[in-house]
């Protein structure tokens, strides 16, 4: 029963400030918006020394504006604020991909770039 009042509590002076926690962001309670979603398409570099590797960042979902930022210790981190980005002359390595929507809606992916040969 305490738990119950405590909820009730929560749900009457917090409202739109209570969100379910899912992998893939925060979302408030009783919206019908579309899960923050990032596809990526990779082009591996051809060697471990060439820096001819190609990420394409296609966001959607959530609430746009986007931000997408790039992060790797190979390269300075970049920040985008599209939805559709194409990073060229990436070496071999891990990437840290992290979307941002509107609403503050985090997403994180990691991306690992290996050599053909």
């Amino acid at each position: 029963m305490k738990n119950l009042v405590y909820l009730l509590f929560v749900f009457l002076f917090v409202g739109s400030a209570f969100t379910f926690h899912f992998s893939n962001g925060n979302y408030p309670l009783g919206t019908s918006m579309q899960p923050l979603t990032l596809d990526v398409k990779i082009e591996q570099p051809q060697s471990a020394t060439s820096n001819d590797g190609i990420l394409k960042l296609i966001v959607s979902g959530g609430k746009a504006p986007y931000l997408i930022q790039v992060i790797s210790t190979y390269s300075p981190s970049e920040v985008y604020k599209k939805e559709r980005v194409e990073i060229k002359k990436l070496g071999a390595g891990n990437y840290i991909i992290m979307v941002q929507d509107a609403e503050k809606h985090v997403l994180q992916k990691t991306i690992e770039l290996t050599p053909v040969q």
